[in-house]
């Protein structure tokens, strides 16, 4: 039995939080003590079953003054996981921060970070290669944590032909790196030619003005439960992922797929790993291109497509996959020696 300890500077709903914790729950299912530790509160959107949740700084916290293993979770928390260490650090990445805009003033500290003597650990193979360029490695994915349960087709698909599809868009506009300015301007361009849709953006940020300003939303979702996002893709006719390359890994694209949704994805290599040849692709960053490809997707016979070939896609992101690929790196680690230097 390992014990295992993850600090999460953060509890708030996000993508890369639920992902440490559903990490945290399948390497606790492989019969390892595994704890998540935190300042904040226990994330009662998404409440552990078998990993333990601390509510402690990271220098007071028994869970990593006992632990074998520490894994820092975002680049604030390398340097609270080298302090004190005895034993191997691992660093999850599930995106180059250093590579965002809103990030610029503290690039410096950044790569620092990603300098530190740590194992990194990436969600993606296209990350694992993107962080060995930058010298950051080396690196090695271990894959994405992924639960399908709750994400499936609808049992009776709504004609497209009949109605004004829906098109969902998932990810704070705020963040460049999920390219959802793109996302809007490509179905502006798409409506000036005669596009006719109904949009559904799902964030974890409050509507900005200058979203607002583009008066394309026709529903606007803060904050959506973990537990009402199945419902959103089911209610959809298209998903729209303009994700830029920096990003590590999408998983409302994994999520989309799984629930049987059409994609229409940035052409990244984070999207082409995800998805393959379930999806759509516009050029990155294009959003002509994106307005010119968005027409291929609204008709009944891709949404027919995506339900056989979306779930299929995704059902190769296993959380237990990935718990097994953690447990093999942990090991490999503590038998190189004690030392977190890799």
């Amino acid at each position: 039995m390992l014990r295992v300890a993850y600090l999460l500077e953060s509890t708030e709903l996000s993508g890369g939080v639920k992902v440490v914790l559903q990490q945290a729950e399948a390497l606790a299912r492989r019969g390892h003590r595994v704890g998540v530790v935190s300042p904040g509160p226990p994330p009662a959107w998404l409440p552990l079953a078998r990993a333990r949740f601390e509510r402690s700084s990271f220098r007071e916290s028994r869970e990593l003054a006992e632990a074998d293993i520490r894994v820092a979770t975002f680049w604030t928390t390398v340097a609270p996981a080298l302090e004190g260490a005895r034993g191997p650090v691992f660093h999850l990445c599930q995106g180059y921060e250093g590579s965002f805009s809103f990030y610029a003033d503290r690039r410096e500290e950044i790569e620092a970070a990603y300098r530190a003597p740590t194992r990194k650990a990436t969600v993606s193979k296209a990350l694992a290669a993107r962080l060995d360029a930058l010298g950051f490695g080396p690196a090695e994915s271990v894959g994405q944590a992924f639960d399908p349960r709750e994400f499936f087709p609808q049992a009776e698909p709504a004609p497209v032909a009949a109605a004004v599809p829906v098109i969902l868009v998932v990810g704070p506009y705020e963040a460049d790196v999920k390219g959802i300015a793109i996302a809007l301007e490509g179905l502006r361009l798409w409506r000036q030619l005669g596009g006719v849709f109904r949009l559904v953006r799902v964030s974890t940020h409050a509507v900005s003005d200058e979203e607002r300003a583009a008066g394309l939303a026709g529903d606007y979702h803060h904050r959506l439960s973990p537990d009402r996002m199945p419902f959103a893709y089911r209610a959809a006719d298209l998903f729209l992922g303009p994700a830029r390359p920096e990003e590590g890994f999408g998983l409302p694209v994994l999520e989309a797929l799984a629930s049987g949704l059409p994609c229409i994805l940035s052409d990244t290599p984070g999207h082409r790993e995800i998805a393959g040849d379930a999806s759509e692709y516009f050029p990155d960053g294009d959003p002509e291109g994106l307005a010119v490809a968005l027409s291929r997707l609204c008709v009944p016979e891709a949404r027919a497509r995506a339900r056989s070939g979306g779930p299929r896609a995704a059902a190769r992101f296993d959380s237990a996959n990935v718990a097994a690929n953690l447990e093999a790196a942990f090991v490999r680690a503590l038998s190189a020696g004690a030392s977190p230097v890799p």
